[in-house]
């Protein structure tokens, strides 16, 4: 079916025939012409629809849901967008110093696109190809740039160690690049990050799933990925009695909070404590503004157990 444009006015009627209400129906509509109705809506709105009614019918928010509640949580939505980027950039930095440092002590400062130096075996050639042909377009890129520090630091001494170049790696290249490292290498940076290497490529990436997400402004707060966590890290999900059905936990393995637990895997205590009291602070306000049976479906959305407070004291 063609979809008809639809003015302010018509889409302030549509929420209202779904039994959404406004406080400031003005400002609504301002927030509605500056946000975009379809993101603004779309996914959102399920934290407050009666899931009771048949599919078939028509969709309907619970009884005096406010217009101001549902961009509580798109605002809650974008803060944590920006919370979550910071700290994968924070796993970024570390990945990208531990791996270079690692790399180059074995094999020198320069010999970073030489296959023997990855994982042996005909199946990784073409992976291996394909990640040396993306950091090359990513080096023209970035020489491109005026000023640009790697190209001058390569002009001044005719060489371009992977110290300096891994900060032009995306997070992409950085997550490949350790997964095509031979595995005695790969242990050495996991130990470093004090996990089991295996572990490390999945978290990474699934935090690279994330950062996109992030940086592109889609929809975090309920994400529901392919990868999960391993059975075998499960041990925060353990501790927390997360229950479990056919054998896997029912939260905390592909959703935000799985995200927050592989975080706390990979950064230091005091980051994890300072970025989870900020979660905690953006999750106080939006109680204030939403009734209890929504904030109870929004921590369901976001996988977070009733209990999930505990994550930032194990």
């Amino acid at each position: 079916m063609e979809k008809i444009f639809k003015s302010i006015d018509e889409q302030i009627e549509i929420l209202k025939n779904k039994g959404l209400k406004f406080k400031d129906e003005e400002k609504a509509k301002e927030i509605l012409l500056r946000e975009n109705y379809y993101y603004l809506t779309q996914d959102y709105e399920d934290v407050f629809l009666n899931l009771k009614k048949s599919k078939n019918e028509q969709e309907e928010y619970n009884k005096d849901t406010y217009f101001e509640e549902l961009f509580a949580i798109y605002n809650l939505d974008r803060e944590l967008r920006n919370l979550i980027f910071d700290y994968i950039n924070l796993v970024e930095t570390h990945v990208k110093s531990y791996v270079s440092y690692v790399f180059s002590k074995k094999y020198g400062c320069k010999n970073y696109l030489i296959r023997e130096n990855f994982i042996n075996g005909m199946k990784y050639d073409k992976q291996i190809s394909k990640l040396f042909e993306n950091i090359e377009k990513n080096k023209e890129i970035s020489f491109s740039i005026p000023n640009n520090d790697e190209r001058k630091y390569f002009e001044k001494n005719k060489v371009l160690p992977l110290w300096v170049f891994v900060k032009i790696f995306t997070f992409g290249n950085i997550t490949n690049f350790y997964s095509l490292m031979k595995q005695e290498d790969k242990e050495e940076v996991a130990k470093l990050l004090k996990n089991n290497p295996y572990s490390i490529a999945q978290y990474l990436r699934m935090l690279n799933i994330v950062r996109n997400i992030c940086a592109h402004g889609g929809i975090l707060f309920n994400i529901r990925m392919v990868r999960h966590i391993y059975e075998s890290d499960c041990d925060y999900h353990e501790i927390l009695n997360i229950p479990k059905i056919n054998n896997r936990y029912i939260m905390g393995t592909n959703d935000l909070f799985g995200i927050l637990i592989i975080l706390k895997k990979l950064i230091d205590r005091k980051s994890f404590s300072k970025m989870f009291i900020k979660i905690e602070n953006l999750l106080s306000d939006v109680k204030k503004e939403v009734d209890s049976e929504s904030f109870e479906n929004l921590l369901e959305n976001m996988g977070f157990p009733k209990n999930y407070k505990l994550l930032d004291e194990i």
